[in-house]
């Protein structure tokens, strides 16, 4: 784990599993770049989580038919 970034359990377990499957194949750098790219897939998944959506709550997204079928 870098010394900047905050320990968290998730990021460790998941950088250790890789580094259990693929660590001979991965140089150093090649590891911190992706506990970086972990860091920041958790911390989108943790942004997701917070948004809490009601029963009702629908995509963004119109529904538009195509064609002229009735």
């Amino acid at each position: 784990m870098s010394e900047l970034a905050a320990p968290d359990p998730e990021v460790d377990a998941l950088v250790a599993l890789v580094k259990a499957r693929y660590g001979e194949r991965l140089t150093p750098a090649e590891l911190a770049e992706i506990e970086k790219l972990v860091r920041g897939q958790i911390a989108s998944a943790h942004a997701l989580r917070a948004v809490r959506l009601g029963n009702a709550d629908e995509p963004d997204q119109p529904f538009t038919p195509h064609g002229d079928e009735p």
